[in-house]
């Protein structure tokens, strides 16, 4: 009889590969190395050079992770982590998972704040609205040198997680973590505001796929019409947003024109934009304050 803890880690690859295929789940083979590799402390590029069996414990712990994969669990839940813009950051249940469209958000962020540091505004102050695992603050941190940022977050566990990111990344000096609700409570001048808020409405929580439903409900409700708290930025920044500051929100492509709109009206705009994501859909309104 087969010993499996014995089998060589890319022979068994193939085997979580078919139970993965067969629950539904699109990326099996990938989805497949990423439990393999991680389970060994690798990654998946060194998979297939792997001469060691797994220990038994190592394969107690696949079996494990695979039976929380098969149960619609996401995979970074699964892992315990995730990598944006090259940082990798812990995420579990009570942080939203960062998807590739918030990287677009942070690209944004990046090219404001440097464009305001080749302009000699220095320190930066940036306040990050629902930081969730804290992968917008800290990759701006890591960006930009001369920027200190406040990072709100509601939620103790959500700001706990994002918490032990920031200490592993070093940055406890520069990235502030604060308990608050939305703004509430938060005074300062920030050169920079920047949020990825719930935009789904709420009539479309019941439609959303399965493994996003694992995701907190706190993170994905807009609304009902997904922009309640867009609307809230677009009111409180007025008091926190410094003279040519810039304002950048993440919102569903549906809602990008309408938020561009309502912000270009207010007295104390100057410009109001929208850019698009890697997929080339309109993503980001970024709303910029008058010098005066």
């Amino acid at each position: 009889m087969i010993e499996l803890h014995r089998i060589m880690p890319r022979d068994l690859v193939h085997g979580l590969e078919v139970r993965l295929r067969g629950a539904g789940v699109g990326s099996a083979r990938a989805e497949a190395e990423w439990l393999v590799a991680d389970t060994l402390g690798g990654r998946r590029t060194d998979l297939y050079l792997w001469d060691e069996p797994m220990s038994p414990a190592q394969f107690a712990q696949l079996e494990e992770r695979l039976a929380r994969r098969l149960s619609g669990e996401p995979l970074q839940y699964v892992l315990g982590s995730v990598e944006f813009l090259g940082h990798r950051l812990a995420v579990n249940p009570s942080v939203l998972i960062p998807r590739p469209e918030t990287e677009t958000l942070a690209a944004q962020a990046i090219t404001a704040l440097r464009s305001m540091a080749s302009s000699g505004r220095e320190p930066l102050r940036v306040l990050d609205v629902g930081t969730g695992s804290g992968n917008l603050a800290i990759s701006l941190a890591h960006a930009v040198g001369p920027c200190v940022i406040t990072a709100l977050e509601l939620s103790w566990e959500a700001l706990q997680t994002a918490r032990a990111n920031v200490l592993a990344h070093h940055l406890d000096d520069r990235v502030h973590l604060i308990q608050s609700d939305w703004t509430n409570g938060v005074g300062g001048s920030f050169h920079l505001i920047v949020s990825n808020p719930p935009y789904v409405p709420t009539e479309e929580l019941a439609r959303l796929p399965d493994g996003v439903r694992w995701e907190p409900r706190e993170s994905l409700d807009g609304g009902p019409d997904g922009m309640q708290f867009h609307r809230r930025l677009l009111t409180d920044v007025e008091r926190l947003l410094a003279p040519g500051g810039m304002l950048l929100m993440e919102c569903a492509e549906s809602q990008t024109g309408g938020l561009r709109v309502s912000a270009a009206r207010l007295p104390w705009v100057v410009d109001a934009a929208v850019a698009r994501d890697l997929a080339g859909r309109p993503r980001i309104v970024g709303v910029r304050r008058r010098d005066s």
